[in-house]
């Protein structure tokens, strides 16, 4: 890519800003939790038709796919920003801009991204911009929460052996996961006697069951490298103050970088179920989700190329581990990386923020990602 064409696209980023962050806010206001998708992937399709992408298309899974001057006898790299939300309960989102702060539930997360991907398919169509290799952009379903990754799942799965690294555009620009947080997550349920708390007391009750083994889950030792945590996000049971409880259930949730240590910590969490369990007490267990772990990529181009963009202006590069889209092409060997187009702050609760003065600087970092290699 020459410097003209390297000024052509900072020139339009800057004369552009404006319609960007009108697109941040467009898309926000469009409610899209995990699992209820549809409405904002309908309005990327149309927003992509009418930019005359007329290869863009929904897939089977619900993604938004557009192959831009793709070549099936080559790998293609995929830039990829979910478009579900944590946010079950909120009907109407409206953003609000004070300075430099936009504030609104999913705005960072991961709204931004979204609207920077959509932003970079338009640029690249008015400066008639085409990589050598072509671009597969997808929108996709399924990131957040029991998602489970179920659109970069169907992806992966579809495009096999067709992908040659993956750029999963999701929240901050400042900060790059480069490892796969693996995770297992299960409903767990607890059925005993119960009874009347006075005429049955002695009698097994869920409750007391449940708490024993949550208990039992946080004595457990794990490793701080590779970092390993549990936790349990739900418990519920029981039916009155004065009843012993016949059922309870709880949801845990299992992590770790190390497929071996996060398969150690299910082992062992198993093994309390089991040891809990006799011919009066019946504990079961659902899987609500797994995420696989990064497997052999420690190494690849993609980390280079961001270390020497930011080393060429003075910044650190901050890898870190987490769970996002890059897991799926992570556990099978493929490069990912993941990082977005602005700072943001307070995700996943309804008092998110980004600042609007970095989208510029996200966007041309990308910019630089995505055109400029060494």
């Amino acid at each position: 890519m020459n410097e003209n064409i390297k000024k052509e696209i900072i020139c339009y980023a800057e004369n552009h800003k404006d319609d960007l962050i009108q697109l941040i806010c467009t898309i926000t206001s469009i409610p899209s939790p995990t699992g209820r998708e549809q409405e904002k992937a309908k309005w990327i399709l149309q927003y992509l038709h009418d930019l005359g992408a007329h290869e863009a298309y929904i897939d089977e899974a619900g993604n938004v796919l557009f192959p831009w001057h793709v070549d099936a006898s080559r790998p293609v790299p995929l830039y990829n920003a979910h478009i579900d939300t944590v946010f079950n309960q909120l009907d109407t989102i409206t953003p609000a801009i004070t300075g430099n702060i936009l504030a609104a539930p999913s705005c960072g997360d991961n709204s931004s991204s979204v609207a920077g991907l959509l932003f970079f398919i338009r640029m690249m169509r008015e400066l008639s911009i085409v990589l050598p290799t072509g671009i597969l952009f997808a929108f996709n379903v399924g990131e957040e929460g029991l998602g489970n990754l179920k659109g970069m799942r169907h992806i992966m799965t579809k495009w096999q052996n067709r992908i040659s690294e993956v750029i999963a555009v999701d929240c901050t620009f400042d900060t790059f996961v480069n490892v796969a947080v693996g995770s297992r997550r299960y409903a767990v349920s607890v059925e005993a006697e119960g009874g009347h708390s006075w005429m049955h007391f002695g009698n097994d009750n869920a409750i007391a069951i449940a708490a024993s083994i949550i208990s039992q889950l946080y004595a457990l030792t794990v490793p701080a490298q590779p970092k390993t945590t549990y936790n349990i996000g739900t418990i519920s049971g029981g039916t009155t103050v004065n009843s012993i409880a016949a059922h309870a259930e709880f949801t845990v949730d299992l992590r770790s970088e190390s497929m071996a240590e996060l398969e150690q910590l299910d082992t062992a969490f198993k093994a309390i179920l089991a040891q809990a369990q006799t011919p009066k007490i019946k504990i079961t267990h659902t899987i609500l989700g797994e995420r696989p772990c990064s497997n052999g990529v420690l190494n690849a181009e993609i980390y280079d190329r961001i270390t020497n963009i930011r080393r060429r202006k003075n910044l650190e590069t901050v890898f870190v581990s987490a769970s996002t889209d890059a897991n799926i092409p992570l556990s099978q060997g493929i490069p990912a990386i993941s990082f977005g187009f602005c700072r943001s702050h307070g995700e996943h609760t309804v008092h998110e923020t980004l600042e609007l003065d970095t989208l510029m600087p996200g966007i041309l970092q990308m910019a630089e990602f995505m055109f400029f290699h060494d």
